[in-house]
C-alpha cells in the first residue's frame, strides 16, 4: 500500500472510530455512570451486576436461537435463575460452540448487516467471528477510558500504540514507520519494524508529538524501554499500559525505569465478556460492572488457579453467557487499598508465548504474530493453526482445515502471510490433523524451536 494511501486510510478510520466510540453512541452517559459504579459498595455493586446479568439472560432467551435450544435441552428457563447460586445450572459455552452456532448466535432483534464484526486473535489458537451492536462500541470505550483515568490520563492526552496495526510495508527500511490519527490522538507505530536500529527514532517521535502514555504488548514496550536505557535516552511518560501478553517482573522493571512511570497491565478479549484492570495500587481487579465473571478451579488440588468463565453485560447483538475464556487466573481473597469493591486476582496465567526472532535481530511477540496469522491473514476455513520457528530464517505454519477449505483458501492464506512477513523470514504451510498441544492440553499458537 502506498504511503499516502495508508495515511488517508488511518485518517478516515480515525474519524470513523471517533464517531463510533465517542460521538454518536452512549459513551458520555456510560462514562458518567462508570465514574459512579466504581465506588459502589459491595452490595450496590452486586445488585447492579445482577440486574444487568438478568436482563442479558432474558434478552438472549427471547431473541437468540442458540440459547433457546441449548437451555431447552437442559430443561432451563431464565425465570429459574433467581440468584448467583443458580447461575451454574446454565451450561458453559465454549469457542467451538460459538463457531458451530453460526448466525444462530446473533440476536434476532438486530439486522446482521448493520452490526460491527471482529475476529479473535487470542491465545487459544483458533479464530472466531464475533458481532457487536453499535451501542456496545460506545459502552466498551467508556470502560477503556476509565482504566486510562486510573492511570492518570485524560481524553486530550496523546498516546503511542505498539500493537498489531500495519502502518508500513514489512520490508521497508527506515522512513516513516508510524501514522498519527488526530481524531483519536493516537500515534500508531509499526511493531513489525521495532528493532535496535529503529527504537530511538521511535522514542524521538514519541517525544516530538508530546505523547503522555505508551500502550501495547509488554514485549514491544520493554524492548523500546531497554533500547532507551542502553542509549541513555530520556523519555519521561505519565503511564505505560500493557496488554495481551504475560508481563514479567523484569519487563515491568525495565519499562518503569526507562519511562519513569507506573505500568498498568490489563486483560481483555475480542469476546468482550471479561475485563481485568490494574489499579494505581498495583492490584489486578476483575471489573464487575463489565461482565459477570466466575472463577472455577482448574484442579481441586490447587483451588487458587481458576478458569475464567464470564458473561458479557453490554453487547446485545451476540451475547455470550457463561463463556469459557480458555485462560487461567490466580484467585485472591484480599481487598485492595484503592477503595474499590472490585474482586482481586493475583495474576493472569496462560498468556505467555514464545518470541519469533529474525536474522536481523528483530523480535516479534506472540500476540503480534497471532494478529498477523488470524486477524490480518485469517480465513474462515481454518479450525486452528500453529506457527513454529524451526530455524532463524524459517517458519512452518501448521494448520487444520475445515471440510470447506479450498486450494484458493490456501493460496490466499499463504499470499497474505508472505505479503506481511519480513522477507528475511521464509515459511512453509503444512496441513495437519491436529496442532501439537502442551502436556496440559493447551494449544500454543507460537512455538520456537531455536536454542
Amino acid at each position: 500500500m502506498k504511503a499516502y494511501q495508508r495515511t488517508l486510510k488511518y485518517k478516515w478510520s480515525g474519524l470513523t472510530n471517533w464517531m463510533a466510540k465517542r460521538a454518536t453512541g452512549p459513551f458520555r452517559t456510560q462514562r458518567r455512570l462508570l465514574a459512579q459504579t466504581q465506588w459502589y459498595d459491595a452490595k450496590a455493586l452486586a445488585e447492579f451486576q445482577w440486574r444487568r446479568f438478568k436482563a442479558t439472560l432474558d434478552h438472549a432467551y427471547e431473541t437468540v436461537p442458540f440459547y433457546g435450544r441449548l437451555w431447552a435441552e437442559h430443561g432451563l428457563r431464565p425465570d429459574q435463575i433467581q440468584g448467583p447460586a443458580d447461575v451454574r445450572r446454565l451450561p458453559v459455552v465454549t469457542k467451538p460452540d460459538v463457531r458451530d452456532g453460526g448466525d444462530d448466535m446473533i440476536s434476532r432483534a438486530f439486522d446482521k448487516r448493520h452490526l460491527a464484526s471482529a475476529r479473535t486473535g487470542g491465545s487459544t489458537g483458533s479464530p472466531l467471528i464475533l458481532y457487536r451492536d453499535r451501542r456496545s462500541i460506545g459502552y466498551e470505550h467508556a470502560f477503556v477510558r476509565r482504566q486510562w483515568e486510573w492511570a492518570g490520563l485524560q481524553l486530550t492526552d496523546r498516546s503511542a500504540i505498539f500493537m498489531s496495526k500495519v502502518v508500513a510495508d514489512p520490508d521497508q527500511k527506515g522512513g516513516k514507520l508510524y501514522q498519527y490519527v488526530p481524531f483519536m490522538r493516537e500515534l500508531i507505530f509499526s511493531t513489525y519494524h521495532l528493532s535496535k536500529e529503529t527504537a530511538i527514532d521511535y522514542a524521538r517521535t514519541i517525544q516530538r508529538f508530546g505523547v503522555k502514555a505508551v500502550v501495547g504488548y509488554p514485549s514491544a514496550l520493554s524492548f523500546l524501554a531497554r533500547a532507551c536505557l542502553d542509549a541513555g535516552y530520556d523519555l519521561p511518560l505519565r503511564a505505560a499500559l500493557t496488554t495481551s501478553e504475560l508481563i514479567t517482573p523484569k519487563m515491568r522493571e525495565t519499562i518503569t525505569e526507562a519511562f519513569g512511570c507506573p505500568v498498568f497491565d490489563f486483560y481483555g478479549s475480542a469476546e468482550r465478556v471479561c475485563y481485568i484492570h490494574m489499579c494505581d495500587k498495583g492490584s489486578y481487579h476483575i471489573v464487575p460492572d463489565y461482565g459477570y465473571t466466575e472463577l472455577i478451579p482448574v484442579d481441586a488440588s490447587d483451588p487458587s488457579r481458576c478458569r475464567v468463565v464470564s458473561t458479557g453485560l453490554w453487547n446485545r447483538a451476540m451475547p455470550l453467557i457463561r463463556y469459557d475464556m480458555g485462560d487461567v487466573v490466580v484467585r485472591s481473597d484480599r481487598t485492595c487499598e484503592c477503595g474499590r469493591h472490585f474482586p482481586v486476582v493475583e495474576g493472569i496465567d496462560g498468556r505467555e508465548g514464545d518470541v519469533i526472532r529474525t536474522p536481523s535481530g528483530r523480535q516479534l511477540g506472540v500476540t503480534l504474530m497471532i494478529q498477523l496469522l488470524y486477524v490480518i491473514c485469517g480465513t474462515h476455513n481454518i479450525v486452528e493453526s500453529q506457527m513454529i520457528q524451526d530455524a532463524l530464517d524459517h517458519l512452518t505454519i501448521e494448520y487444520v482445515p475445515t471440510d470447506g477449505f479450498t486450494d484458493q483458501d490456501r493460496s490466499d492464506f499463504g499470499g497474505l502471510i508472505g505479503q506481511y512477513l519480513p522477507s528475511e523470514l521464509k515459511f512453509d504451510l503444512k496441513q495437519v490433523q491436529q496442532c501439537n498441544r502442551t502436556s496440559s492440553g493447551k494449544l500454543r499458537p507460537l512455538v520456537s524451536q531455536l536454542d
